[in-house]
């Protein structure tokens, strides 16, 4: 937002400027230079007084922040929808494009789970190997604390995406209007998954306020938490987690990848 903070009051002074100052502005009426680089705003912002481009408020694949986006947001808290400008309010929007909830928002970290699938049924796995740098959790006491979904997600496509088709459907993941965050996705943790059974009216709300793809019941939701060589946890929409074998077809489930904000 400084930018576009910067460039209002360019306008508001430039009637103003006077010789050596004119001379200066009239050096400077390249819209790009002057950071004027859309050719359109689909959620408004500055038209540059030069030509056709035009400076934006600003979007979640850009990194630029709003006045209701951030980790100080109180707002942006369990539940809320997050769109693809980076606006995040528990409030559905017409207007705007809605890409995902916020289920984890604690110790200065917020995440977002995904409205919809990226893939449902895929294997975990297609081999049965202990990934190195992931954890073995054989409890829920413990499972529960496991919060490294991005790092889990990394150390399984490291061995070969196309022998991790969970992790590589949530990697390759990307939401209509937000294409640019493809890679950004993860396999979320059972810590994770966790926050979702905690806050589970709130965030299942809020799908359907986004239309998103609501939870199915009967069904399993893979985690990035192994159990041992063989298992990994999985996470029911009942509320339950359960420990299955990774590379039986028999056991084929669903991607819903998360991001951190």
């Amino acid at each position: 937002m400084r930018k576009f903070t910067l460039l209002t009051s360019v306008l508001l002074t430039a009637p103003f400027a006077v010789g050596n100052v004119l001379a200066q502005c009239v050096a400077t009426q390249d819209c790009e230079s002057l950071g004027y680089t859309e050719t359109s705003c689909q959620n408004g912002g500055i038209k540059c007084p030069f030509g056709d481009k035009w400076a934006c408020k600003g979007n979640a694949d850009t990194g630029m922040e709003g006045s209701d986006t951030g980790r100080d947001n109180p707002d942006c808290t369990y539940g809320a929808i997050y769109y693809s400008d980076g606006t995040c309010v528990k409030a559905s929007i017409s207007e705007k494009i809605p890409i995902g909830v916020v289920v984890y928002d604690e110790n200065n970290e917020k995440w977002i789970m995904a409205l919809d699938n990226a893939a449902s049924r895929v294997a975990w796995s297609t081999e049965y190997v202990d990934v190195p740098k992931i954890t073995n959790y054989t409890t829920e006491q413990t499972v529960i604390n496991d919060l490294k979904s991005c790092e889990n997600t990394e150390a399984m496509l490291a061995l070969g995406e196309s022998k991790y088709p969970a992790a590589a459907a949530a990697k390759n993941y990307a939401p209509a209007g937000a294409e640019s965050t493809k890679g950004k996705w993860c396999l979320p943790s059972v810590g994770i998954w966790n926050m979702v059974n905690n806050h589970r009216t709130e965030i299942d709300g809020s799908i359907l306020w986004a239309r998103g793809t609501p939870f199915e019941t009967p069904s399993s939701c893979w985690s990035s938490s192994e159990y041992t060589i063989h298992s990994v946890w999985t996470w029911q929409p009942v509320g339950m987690f359960s420990f299955t074998d990774k590379g039986s077809s028999r056991h084929n489930g669903y991607v819903r990848p998360v991001m951190k904000i």
